[in-house]
């Protein structure tokens, strides 16, 4: 015999007699070689049994892990040569008693609960070892307390038999199908059910309520029972843990919780979770399955606005009349406009109260608005939200909303006139002033501007109330100087008035021509002159 051949005996010997197996050899001495054969008599044995505890709760969704044990020895007979038999053991890579291509199925059987798991391949079980497989068990709500046997079909797979010629071998397999059972027990317990869910005040944006009302359906006593909200994307909880006290089977309670609502597309119902904590009736701290119900969230509070210019000029101060409408559904409370500073205005104010404003209904708010000198004749964006507190009395803005609003051109006057004054002379000259702007001029007061030749202590004259297009001449006293040369002078005009919101605003300034003529009278006018005469 070979040296490999030696080891691959030993090798076959030691396996066979690691699982307990008996081998009997047949041959005597000067007989023919006769083929090797090989015959299993113990075939496995596969047992399942859970890991841990297989105590489960009426109620309850739970995974036990089940180990399949296989507990089988091999008892083999032999016969004919051992070094054949061997090289075919050792090349088909047989361990006796091994069951393999296992597979199980469990079923509920007459147990008040439902197996989700399928069927679950373990693959190959060698005696003294095992195998695990996950079991998913959904417990029926009104499940009475006690023992249940799951029926678990397990199929495999193990050598029956093997030949070995020397020049040919086979191999026989037995595929098997035996059904075992799984204990598990359905324990008293607390278990907790929803009565009863509702909203109140829960829109987008918003913080409102909801009220939840259980019941203890298991049937043992919670004790320090907490309930807690399950927060989602759209129900934040703001206040959790409402405490319940004890809890008998049957018993119920109501909690409230201040939520936020977030993230809402439309109005509608949506789920909220809840689960409670307990301590059980031995002590021990536990935490029931999530349970789920829903409430109805309404459309949040939306608004139209509409804005009207009022005396909104270039290079003055006016005013923007906001009317803002609830659309909603919902009466909003201590509603206001919030006015959001952009270019080229500068607000004097910023936010207005708009009260309470029902479904329908519609107020009309004042922002005073400075309107930049750089800024030009045309249509600007005011940027509005509308806010309003909700049934804690927490602020809640809308999105921004964009207001046109346009601004005239600047507020202007032309003035008119051909007065004349001669050198040396004091006289009374009158200029038109005419209201070339779009807005009312209310107290204007007009105001010269000399300079040499001219002198004057009698530089303003009162207008009063110039309306658009509207125009009053005033009347100005001016000395000019004896040596002035004659010919026209341009005299600067401006005008002084307040607006629509008693804002004071002056104008650009004007020219007025003034023409001085040739002096006359010589050293008599001068002296005449001179005494007032």
């Amino acid at each position: 015999m070979s040296t490999s051949m030696n080891h691959r005996t030993a090798r076959v010997g030691r396996a066979l007699l690691s699982v307990g197996v008996a081998v009997l050899v047949l041959a005597a001495t000067g007989t023919p070689a006769v083929a090797a054969s090989y015959d299993e008599y113990g075939k496995p044995e596969l047992v399942p049994t859970v890991q841990g505890s297989n105590v489960v709760a009426p109620g309850e969704t739970t995974t036990l892990t089940v180990r399949l044990e296989n507990r089988g020895t091999a008892i083999t007979h032999g016969e004919g040569s051992v070094d054949r038999l061997a090289a075919v053991v050792d090349s088909q890579g047989v361990t006796p008693g091994t069951a393999t291509s296992t597979t199980v199925s469990v079923a509920s059987g007459d147990a008040p609960l439902d197996v989700r798991s399928g069927k679950q391949s373990v693959g190959s079980i060698s005696p003294r070892s095992g195998g695990a497989l996950s079991l998913e068990l959904d417990v029926d709500e009104g499940a009475q307390p006690g023992t249940y046997e799951l029926p678990a079909v397990i199929e495999y797979q193990y050598v029956h038999r093997i030949s070995a010629g020397d020049d040919e071998f086979f191999v026989v397999r037995k595929d098997v199908q035996v059904e075992k059972q799984i204990t598990v027990r359905i324990d008293e317990s607390f278990r907790l059910s929803v009565v009863d869910v509702t909203g109140e005040n829960l829109r987008d944006g918003e913080d409102g309520t909801v009220s939840v009302t259980v019941r203890n359906a298991g049937s043992e006593a919670g004790t320090d029972v907490n309930l807690r909200l399950i927060g989602s994307d759209q129900l934040q909880p703001r206040t959790n843990a409402v405490s319940l006290g004890r809890l008998a089977p049957g018993e119920t309670a109501a909690a409230e919780f201040r939520v936020g609502v977030r993230n809402i597309e439309s109005a509608g119902n949506y789920s909220i979770g809840v689960r409670a904590g307990y301590e059980d009736e031995g002590g021990d701290v536990r935490r029931s399955e999530p349970r789920s119900g829903a409430v109805s969230i309404e459309d949040a509070p939306s608004f139209a606005l509409g804005a009207t210019a009022e005396s909104l000029y270039v290079d003055s101060t006016g005013a923007v009349a906001l009317e803002v409408t609830n659309t909603g559904d919902t009466t909003v409370h201590n509603a206001r406009a919030v006015l959001h500073p952009a270019e080229p205005f500068v607000p004097l104010t910023t936010s207005a109260s708009l009260g309470t404003l029902a479904p329908g209904e519609s107020a009309t708010t004042r922002f005073k608005l400075e309107v930049a000198d750089r800024a030009v004749p045309q249509t600007y964006p005011l940027v509005y939200t509308v806010e309003y507190d909700d049934a804690y009395d927490e602020r809640v803005a809308t999105e921004e909303r964009t207001v046109p609003v346009a601004v005239g051109p600047e507020m202007t006057v032309a003035t008119d006139g051909s007065p004349s004054v001669a050198a040396g002379a004091t006289e009374r000259i009158d200029v038109t002033v005419t209201n070339t702007g779009d807005g009312v001029m209310r107290d204007a007061v007009a105001r010269i501007n000399v300079d040499t030749p001219f002198e004057t202590d009698d530089d303003t004259a009162y207008v009063g109330d110039l309306a658009p297009g509207e125009s009053r001449t005033v009347t100005f006293t001016v000395s000019v100087d004896a040596g002035a040369t004659a010919k026209p002078y341009a005299v600067d005009t401006t005008v002084k008035y307040d607006n629509a919101f008693g804002r004071t605003v002056v104008t650009d300034t004007e020219s007025t021509s003034v023409t001085v003529t040739e002096g006359g009278g010589g050293l008599l006018r001068a002296i005449l002159d001179f005494l007032g005469a």
